[in-house]
């Protein structure tokens, strides 16, 4: 958090110095005329905030009684026209999206006096006939008031036309921005908006910063194609969210939300003939109204509100209600359910031997032939792998393997058909999951001409997988849980500098940090290497990083095949990943054209270990292991393994990308019934280089010297295709970032170009 802390305040001290592309304002358009159709310059128009009551932006109608009320926030306004010599005509309910631009066509002024009123009820249109982009809308109250699966967000994009998913079910995940594909793009190419501020984490493009509480969504657009050239970053779908707001009068909510496994039927493929476990509680409540500060915002006056909203996430779903595991047999070096017959009851045979198909044979006995089938081999007697021949550790193995009866009824297991070396036993796969949210808003409404608002939402939340995460264990012996608190601030300035100029200026900060560790209360019996009976240490006690490279003295990771694969994700493991993202854009009202230029700049702070490797044996059999069984478990309990690999060492990689983009746009308004898009935008795309303790290395063919070429084992066995130690440099040709001439990054500079083509608007 040390260092989110300084890349906020830096952030902050910082933006009054950038100019700034990603809007996230409203415009309304339209024409005033007489009762001839005649257009009617000089025409006072304003836009009044219904919730707030005030007047968020005013314009005058020009020669051809064209007007436009730009920078405007979603919300629900009314447009008011009013001219001496006519009466005021007002369209109220006029229901604004994020990025929308309303036409409302004509608006007819009567003659008569200014104090009369004419209220004109018309229909909101259905297409959006000043832009030519394709965009599709889901309102507040469907966000509140929908009833949806979870209560996530993307159950409502699945509504829309274009999107595609093969995802079924409860799926209780609040942050991916995956999983659904729109217009048959890849579900990574999805990007996220949050009041303008990108929200997309750009380590992996799969998930957000903080994901808003359904109940703090203002409205969300769901944009699929025929972008402006405003609309950059990613080539595939928009989803743009905005937080709700407070208006002039207090009002607050308190809500919750319960799922139950028990109120459902037992499901049809039950061992137990119990219900699934499945346990969903949510609950918030929220508060928005005015502030009164003395000479800023007073009962006369309102132009300061808030809104604020908590929830709370507790919720168990099951993943899982049954598991396959080793049969008690094999683990006590029985293997004979290895072994296969016909339907007649004859032996199934190796092709061209009498050998049975399942045979576990003595170590070093194996023949193969060319293709590396088996041709012979001393079988062990009855299949059975006597105890006087395993291996000290096959005790700390085994009390591995077994710790599944001593979770489960074994009495209501069944057995795999066609597998009879395994076990389907009943098992409830129970995933936590956990969440905090709080979220705030303060609006200031200035004038009628500059309003800003700050935003802020920060999330605490914790996900617990009983067989890891990132990982799975066939069974649970190390519980672990994934920690990941969000936060995202956003600071939103619009000022309308002149009838025809305004700009639009949205200094965004985020930041996602996550933790993966085992559960604090697992008991030590479960996973420590000593106190399950193991007599073998770690490779690197102590790894490079000055610390352990197995925390918590772990039991080796190990693979002996089906239903044997314990290899959990690296305990410890972290991450950060701030991120500073500053736009500022520029509207130009000009005659029948609406100019737009702006740019965009982002700088990430990555930080990340790698998935290191805490120790891993690989015991299944490979034709490279010259004392193999056949059998991944057998092969264990001699203490036969093929590959052992550790890592050295827990580097921690501190990473920097920045990028800038700039665009100019022209939106033509040929005629009432035609418009032209077309505009261009340019993308610098920095590269991702190092910083830190640990620096990037890259390989440079020019570096490289052939007098200290490596020589490289080509015999038989485990080391096959290895490089043979001090036969040469290992990093020949190797350079470090920033060194003998390398820049950063180890990339030159790389400049896109798009949106560079016309689009009629209907």
């Amino acid at each position: 958090m040390g260092r989110f802390r300084l890349i906020f305040a830096t952030g902050a001290a910082t933006w009054l110095a950038a100019t700034t592309v990603w809007a996230q304002s409203t415009q309304i358009q339209g024409r005033l005329v007489d009762e001839q159709g005649g257009a009617i310059p000089g025409v006072q128009v304003s836009a009044i905030d219904e919730e707030k009551g005030l007047v968020s932006r005013e314009a005058t109608s020009d020669a051809e009684g064209f007007f436009q009320l730009v920078a405007l926030l979603r919300g629900r306004y009314t447009v008011r026209a009013e001219l001496t010599g006519f009466k005021t005509v007002e369209r109220r309910d006029l229901v604004l999206d994020p990025n929308q631009v309303l036409a409302l066509g004509d608006l007819t002024l009567e003659v008569g006096a200014i104090t009369e009123t004419v209220n004109v009820q018309l229909e909101m249109p259905v297409v959006e006939t000043a832009t030519s982009q394709k965009s599709y809308t889901i309102s507040d109250t469907q966000v509140r008031e929908l009833s949806l699966n979870g209560r996530d967000f993307t159950s409502l994009l699945k509504t829309l036309p274009g999107v595609a998913t093969n995802e079924t079910g409860f799926l209780l995940r609040f942050n991916a921005t995956t999983g659904f594909n729109v217009n048959g793009m890849r579900d990574s190419m999805n990007n996220v908006m949050l009041d303008g501020t990108p929200n997309t984490d750009t380590g992996a493009n799969d998930g957000q910063y903080t994901q808003l509480s359904l109940d703090a969504v203002g409205e969300f657009k769901l944009q699929t194609s025929a972008y402006n050239a405003e609309f950059g970053r990613n080539p595939g779908a928009l989803i743009t969210s905005t937080t709700r707001s407070g208006g002039q009068q207090f009002r607050g909510t308190l809500y919750g939300f319960r799922r139950d496994g028990e109120w459902d039927a037992v499901p049809h493929d039950s061992l137990t003939g119990d219900k699934v476990p499945l346990d969903y509680n949510q609950v918030g409540g929220n508060v928005g109204g005015w502030v009164p500060i003395p000479g800023v915002s007073s009962a006369a006056s309102k132009k300061l509100f808030f809104f604020f909203n908590h929830e709370s996430t507790r919720a168990d779903r099951p993943v899982e209600s049954i598991l396959e595991v080793v049969h008690p047999d094999l683990l006590a070096g029985d293997f004979r359910r290895l072994l296969r017959f016909n339907p007649d009851g004859t032996p199934e045979t190796f092709a061209g031997t009498n050998l049975n198909v399942g045979t576990v044979f003595q170590p070093g006995t194996v023949v193969r032939d060319a293709t590396n089938a088996i041709i012979g081999g001393v079988p062990y007697p009855n299949n059975i792998v006597p105890r006087s021949e395993w291996n000290r550790n096959a005790e700390g193995f085994l009390n591995v393997l077994n710790q599944i009866y001593g979770q489960t009824d074994i009495s209501r297991a069944e057995g795999v058909p066609g597998t009879p070396e395994l076990l389907r036993v009943p098992f409830d796969v129970v995933n936590e999951f956990r969440k905090d949210q709080e979220v705030l808003r303060v609006d200031y409404q200035a004038s009628a001409s500059t309003s800003m608002f700050f935003r802020m939402v920060l999330d605490s939340q914790r996900e617990g997988q009983p067989r890891g995460i990132f990982s799975t264990q066939t069974f649970p012996v190390i519980p672990m849980f994934r920690e990941k608190p969000g936060q995202s601030y956003s600071f939103n300035l619009y000022n309308v500098i002149s009838p025809k100029v305004t700009n639009e200026l949205i200094v965004g900060v985020t930041n996602l940090d996550q933790v993966v560790d085992k559960f604090d209360d697992v008991p030590a019996e479960r996973y420590d290497r000593d106190l399950l009976g193991f007599a073998l240490g770690d490779l690197y006690p102590v790894g490079a990083h000055g610390g352990p490279v197995n925390p918590y003295n772990k039991f080796p990771n190990f693979n002996c095949g089906p239903s044997c694969v314990f290899q959990p994700f690296p305990l410890t493991w972290r991450s950060e990943a701030p991120e500073i993202a500053i736009t500022d854009n520029v509207t130009w009202q000009r005659g029948n054209h609406t100019y737009k230029t702006g740019i965009f700049f982002n700088m990430a702070f990555k930080a990340q270990q790698p998935s290191w490797n805490m120790g891993t044996f690989d015991f299944n059999p490979d034709e490279q292991n010259v004392n193999e069984t056949n059998y991944g478990l057998a092969n264990l309990l001699l203490g036969n393994y093929t590959t052992y690999q550790q890592s050295d060492g827990i580097y921690y990689g501190d990473f920097r990308y920045a990028g800038v983009e700039g665009y100019v746009q022209d939106t033509w308004r040929v005629r009432p019934r035609l418009t032209l898009d077309y505009g261009l935008r340019l993308s610098y795309l920095g590269p991702t280089y190092s910083t830190g303790q640990f620096l990037q290395n890259y390989f440079v063919p020019e570096a490289y010297d052939p007098s200290q070429a490596v020589d490289i084992f080509t015999g038989s066995g485990v080391l096959q295709s290895s490089i043979i130690p001090d036969s040469g440099n290992p990093f020949n040709g190797m350079v470090e970032e920033g060194s003998s001439g390398l820049p950063k990054g180890a990339s030159r500079t790389r400049l896109i170009s798009d949106h560079a083509s016309a689009s009629p608007g209907t």
